[in-house]
C-alpha cells in the first residue's frame, strides 16, 4: 500500500511519548477553561451552528473516536460499535446526507456501506460545529440533513504569550481492549509573523470485549497520524494557514464491519488511509469594512483495499480509492446593520474501485462536479429583531460508471427571524431548503449498482422555532422541528417493480421532534440535563409497505430511528487543580422499530439502555505542566446495542453490542 506516513515517525512518535512519560492538557488559557459546560448552543450572527463541542470537553473525556465525541449530544447518535464501522445521525438522519468539513475541506464521498465513511483523530481536533437540519446558504451544498465542522488545532492554541518553542507529550492506556495511545505534538513561533505545529500519534489496541464479557472479534485496531499546519500572517491585513493531515488505519477487519462474525462475513485483511491537504487564505483589511475575503482550497483522498483469498490460490484485491478537490470563495461585508456574505464554492468527486488481484471480478470509475453560488445576509432591523435570510444556486453533474450523464440544479431558500425579548429571553424560527444532485455512488458498489435512467435530485426542507433563555448562573433551550427530505435516494429494497440494484428514488421522508436542555453553573459545581427526539419515517415509498414506517437499520446512506435520548452531567472542582464529571446517556426502549424490508415483517423492538461514565482531571504540579487525565466509561459495564448500531434481524446479520467497562489512563506532559 502507499503511504504518505511511515512508520518511522510513528515510531518516533511512541518513542517520545514513553521518554517523557505523558499526555493531555488544555494548553492556552486552563484555569478559565475549568467548569465550562461541555456543550455550547449558539443561535445568530456569530455562528449558524446549533451545538458547539470545544477542546476542553475533548481532553475531559479522553475522545478514542466519534461515539465518545458526540456523547454529550442527544441530537447526534453514533452507531457501529467497531470505530472503523461508525457512522453518525444528526436527528436520525445519517451522515451521508450531512455536509461534512474538516477546517473547510469537504469530506464527501461514501466508502462502503457495511462500515464508516469519517476518520478522523480527536487528538487534532479544536471544536466541532453541529448544525441541525437544512441550513443557512453558507452551510455548502447537499447539507440535506444539515453539517458537520471539525476544526483542528493549531499552534498559538497551545503557546502560552510568554512561550516561542513547546511541546507536548501524551501517553494513554485503555483497559477494555488492552490498547495504548501515544502522541507528541511540537509546536512554536518562528518570529512574530509564523507558527507551526506537527502531530505524531499512534493507537494500538486489541479486540473489545462487550458488557458480558464477550470477545468482539476483529475489532483490534492499529492506526497512525501525522498532521502538520502552518499559519502565516503575511501583511498585516493578509494571513494563511497550510495543513497536511494523514490517517492510516491496517488490520483485519470482517468484511461487513458493522455486523458480528458469521460464516457470511468472513474477516479480510483491510487498508485504509484518508489524507487531506487544505490551504486557508484571508484578507482583512481594517480600513474597509466592505472586504473580508477568504479563500479555502483542499483535496481529500480516501483509499480502501480489501484482500480476498479464493480458492486454489486465487486472489481478489479490491483497490478504491475517492477524492475531492475543491475551494470555496467567499466575501463578507458589514454594512451598517447588514453583514453580507456572498461566495462562491466548487467540488469535483472521482471515484475508482477495480480489483488488480488474480481474478477480475469488479470495476468502475465515476466523476462528478458541483458549483454553487450563494449570499446570506444577516440584518440587525432593531436592537431586539434579527433577519438572516439568503439563498444558493447549486448545479450538479455526473458521469456515471455507465457512461450516463445526469445534470440537475435549483435555488435554495432560508429565512431565520430572532427575538430578543430582554437580556435573558430570546425567541427564534426559521426555514431552509437544500438541494442535491445526482452523486457519485459508495466505491464498493461501483461496476454493480446502476442509477435509475431517470433519476432526479433530492430536496429537504426544515422548519424550525425554538427559544433560549440566558442567566446568571440557568441556561434553558429548547426548539420543534419538521423536515422534509423528497425524492431520497436508495436502492429499491425488495420492491417487485424494480431490481434491487438499482439506485433510484425510492420516497419521500418526513422528520419530526423536539429538543430541550437546561444547565446550571455554580461557582464549584454545574449540572446539565438536555432531552431529544427525532422520529424519521417513510411518508411515502415505492414499496408501500414501507409507506408511514420509521426509517430502520435497513436505510442504509439515509438514516435510522433511535428512542428519546436524555444527557445529563454533574461537574465538580473541589479545588483548583481537581476537577471531576459524571456523566450518562439514557435512551428509552423504541417499540415502533419500522418494516423489514425483505419478508414486510415488523422489526424487533429495541431496548433501551443508561451508560454512565466518570472522569477526572488532576494537576499535581502548580504550574500545570503535568496533567493526569482518568475515566471510567460504561463503569457499569452494561451489555447494550446503541440504537443507531445494526440491529438484530437473524443468524448473520446482527450488528454487534457496544464495549463494556472501559478504564482508561492518560498522562500528560507540555514543556
Amino acid at each position: 500500500m502507499q503511504s504518505g506516513f511511515t512508520p518511522t515517525l510513528c515510531t518516533t512518535a511512541i518513542v517520545l511519548a514513553l521518554g517523557f512519560v505523558s499526555p493531555h492538557i488544555a494548553a492556552q488559557d486552563k484555569g478559565s477553561a475549568r467548569n465550562k459546560m461541555e456543550v455550547i448552543e449558539v443561535h445568530g450572527v456569530v455562528s449558524d451552528a446549533d451545538m458547539i463541542v470545544d477542546q476542553n470537553n475533548l481532553e475531559k473525556i479522553q475522545a478514542n473516536d466519534l461515539a465518545d465525541i458526540f456523547r454529550s449530544l442527544p441530537e447526534v447518535s453514533v452507531g457501529g460499535s467497531n470505530p472503523i464501522a461508525q457512522k453518525i445521525y444528526i436527528r436520525g438522519i445519517e451522515d451521508t446526507m450531512l455536509n461534512v468539513s474538516i477546517d473547510g475541506a469537504l469530506q464527501s464521498g461514501y466508502l462502503f456501506h457495511h462500515q464508516g465513511r469519517l476518520a478522523l483523530e480527536p487528538e487534532l481536533i479544536k471544536q466541532v460545529d453541529v448544525v441541525a437540519g437544512a441550513g443557512d446558504a453558507t452551510s455548502g451544498s447537499g447539507a440535506l440533513g444539515g453539517a458537520l465542522r471539525f476544526t483542528t488545532k493549531q499552534a498559538d492554541d497551545l503557546l502560552k504569550a510568554d512561550e516561542n518553542f513547546g511541546a507536548l507529550v501524551k501517553l494513554g492506556y485503555y483497559s477494555n481492549s488492552e490498547g495504548f495511545k501515544a502522541s507528541s505534538t511540537f509546536y512554536g513561533r518562528f518570529n512574530t509573523d509564523w507558527t507551526g505545529l506537527l502531530t505524531l500519534a499512534k493507537r494500538d489496541t486489541d479486540d473489545m470485549t462487550d458488557g458480558r464479557g464477550n470477545t468482539l472479534d476483529y475489532t483490534a485496531s492499529e492506526q497512525e497520524v501525522g498532521f502538520a499546519k502552518l499559519n502565516g500572517q503575511l501583511t498585516q491585513s493578509q494571513a494563511i494557514s497550510i495543513s497536511h493531515d494523514v490517517r492510516q488505519d491496517d488490520g483485519t477487519r470482517l468484511l461487513r464491519a458493522h455486523w458480528h462474525l458469521s460464516r457470511k462475513n468472513p474477516a479480510v485483511p483491510q487498508q485504509s488511509q484518508r489524507e487531506t491537504t487544505t490551504l486557508n487564505y484571508d484578507w482583512s483589511p481594517q480600513e474597509n469594512p466592505l472586504f473580508d475575503v477568504s479563500l479555502n482550497v483542499y483535496d481529500t483522498k480516501n483509499y480502501i483495499e480489501h484482500t480476498h483469498e479464493g480458492e486454489n490460490g486465487t486472489r481478489n484485491i479490491y483497490h478504491a480509492v475517492f477524492e475531492s478537490t475543491g475551494f470555496d470563495l467567499k466575501n463578507t461585508a458589514q454594512l451598517d446593520a447588514h453583514k453580507i456574505i456572498v461566495g462562491l464554492d466548487y467540488r469535483t468527486d472521482d471515484a475508482k474501485l477495480e480489483d488488480i488481484g488474480t481474478v477480475y471480478d469488479l470495476e468502475g470509475k465515476e466523476s462528478g462536479s458541483v458549483i454553487g453560488l450563494y449570499a446570506q445576509d444577516y440584518f440587525q432591523l432593531t436592537d431586539a429583531l434579527q433577519l438572516s435570510y439568503g439563498v444558493r444556486f447549486d448545479d450538479y453533474s455526473l458521469e456515471d460508471d455507465r457512461g450516463v450523464k445526469f445534470d440537475s440544479n435549483g435555488f435554495n431558500p432560508n429565512l431565520n427571524v430572532s427575538y430578543q425579548f430582554n437580556d435573558n429571553l430570546s425567541l427564534y424560527s426559521g426555514f431552509a431548503q437544500a438541494l442535491r444532485g445526482q452523486k457519485v455512488k459508495e466505491l464498493f458498489v461501483l461496476g454493480y449498482y446502476e442509477n435509475d435512467a431517470n433519476l432526479s435530485e433530492e430536496i429537504a426542507k426544515n422548519y424550525e422555532v425554538g427559544f433560549k433563555y440566558i442567566g446568571d448562573a440557568l441556561v434553558l433551550t429548547g426548539d420543534v422541528f419538521v423536515s422534509y427530505i423528497d425524492d431520497a435516494v436508495s436502492t429499491s429494497k425488495n420492491n417487485e417493480q424494480i431490481e434491487s440494484s438499482i439506485l433510484t428514488n425510492v420516497g419521500d421522508i418526513k422528520n419530526d421532534g423536539f429538543n430541550l436542555s437546561a444547565r446550571y453553573h455554580f461557582d464549584l459545581f454545574s449540572a446539565s440535563l438536555a432531552f431529544g427526539r427525532s422520529q424519521p419515517k417513510w411518508e411515502s415509498h415505492i414499496n408501500e409497505h414501507l409507506t408511514g414506517s420509521p426509517l430502520t437499520d435497513q436505510d442504509w446512506s439515509i438514516g435510522t430511528t433511535s428512542g428519546d435520548t436524555w444527557t445529563a452531567a454533574l461537574h465538580y472542582s473541589p479545588m483548583s487543580d481537581l476537577e471531576m464529571t459524571w456523566q450518562a446517556r439514557i435512551v428509552s426502549r423504541l417499540t415502533e422499530t419500522g418494516v423489514n424490508v425483505w419478508d414486510n415483517s415488523q422489526l424487533p423492538e429495541k431496548p433501551g439502555y443508561a451508560v454512565h461514565d466518570l472522569q477526572a482531571k488532576w494537576y499535581p504540579f502548580s504550574d500545570e505542566s503535568f496533567t493526569v487525565n482518568a475515566a471510567i466509561k460504561n463503569m457499569f459495564d452494561k451489555y447494550y446495542f446503541d440504537h443507531a448500531s445494526y440491529g438484530s434481524l437473524g443468524p448473520i446479520d446482527t450488528g454487534i453490542a457496544e464495549a463494556g467497562r472501559d478504564v482508561r489512563i492518560t498522562l500528560a506532559w507540555q514543556f
